[in-house]
């Protein structure tokens, strides 16, 4: 074979390296990503003794899985172009629904968990169908939904003390093993629809841009309802891991945990402006957050100045993905 075989005349071959470049910046990025999570936790290992407990590091990783697997989904509907607000609302939706299923109809458990991700797939699906249909950005779609679910988790949970669940239910989020399971779990099913399915594909199609992809046999419309469909089932994991954890559910519950999302979405170096990214960065950017606010508790810095820090680094992460995509 000549060397002209493989040069850029050779379609083959120019995907061929056009997949492969791809494969070494996500590979590049996620190194980035992963080395100043190491930086963060040495700075608070030598600044902290109880960091250097090996209990801290799991304690760390379980305190994040809950919003990480809520991040997973915001992932997704991101990559693709989106936003979901909502999420945050969706979450205490599922978490009533299940605490009344449980506390009040002492329905089986497995029952409980699939009402809970229906009524999460329900409500990510009514965001997509909405905003599909009406053009309405989805910035106010999912505000408006961000409203209207947290007043629905609210009339359903008037009055009623849903605590108190089997202890089946509690074993999901009790201890270090299967928290952090369903974590790694969640992120490897997510994982694997982006990169390993068509509407996955699809979905980094749609948010590089939506009209080429349109042009080009994507049904945009049903891609849409099904990744902000994704993005309210995983925050239904999410909202079900939390009440087994707490043993109790409370329409108050997943107040700002969409801005926390979308935190460690952007921190994992997902853009917000669509096209690129990937879940395993986004547990990265869940730890890097999550790292930062037990180091800064342990130093005895308040939650203010915690959310300040964290502030910051949203602000910083946004600015180097605006710089990236100027200097192309």
């Amino acid at each position: 074979m000549s060397i002209a075989d493989n040069g850029p005349d050779d379609p083959a071959a120019a995907t061929q390296t056009s997949s492969w470049d791809s494969v070494v910046h996500q590979l590049r990025q996620t190194a980035q990503v992963l080395a100043a999570l190491a930086l963060i936790y040495v700075v608070f290992f030598v600044l902290s003794p109880p960091f250097r407990n090996l209990d801290t590091l799991f304690s760390i990783m379980t305190q994040a899985s809950i919003l990480a697997v809520l991040a997973c989904g915001t992932t997704v509907v991101l990559i693709s172009g989106g936003l979901d607000l909502s999420v945050g609302s969706i979450f205490a939706v599922v978490g009533v629904v299940v605490g009344i299923l449980l506390a009040e109809y002492q329905v089986p458990v497995p029952i409980a968990i699939v009402a809970g991700l229906l009524a999460g797939a329900l409500c990510g699906a009514l965001n997509g169908i909405v905003q599909v249909t009406t053009g309405v950005p989805a910035f106010i779609v999912t505000l408006g939904g961000l409203t209207a679910y947290k007043g629905i988790a609210e009339l359903m949970a008037s009055g009623r003390d849903l605590s108190r669940f089997p202890e089946s239910y509690q074993m999901l989020g009790s201890g270090y093993v299967m928290p952090i399971s369903i974590m790694f779990g969640a992120a490897l099913l997510t994982g694997l629809f982006l990169t390993k399915t068509r509407l996955g594909n699809h979905a980094y199609a749609i948010g590089g841009n939506e009209e080429v992809a349109r042009l080009s046999g994507v049904n945009v419309a049903r891609s849409r309802i099904i990744y902000y469909m994704i993005g309210g089932l995983l925050a239904a994991v999410a909202a079900i891991l939390e009440v087994s954890k707490l043993n109790f559910a409370q329409s108050s519950r997943g107040q700002s945990y969409e801005l926390f999302a979308i935190a460690a979405v952007v921190i994992g170096g997902t853009s917000l402006f669509g096209g690129r990214g990937g879940v395993g960065k986004t547990i990265i950017g869940m730890l890097i957050m999550q790292t930062i606010i037990v180091g800064l508790a342990y130093l005895g810095v308040g939650t203010s100045v915690q959310r300040i820090a964290i502030g910051a680094i949203i602000i910083l992460a946004v600015f180097w993905d605006v710089w990236r995509r100027r200097s192309r």
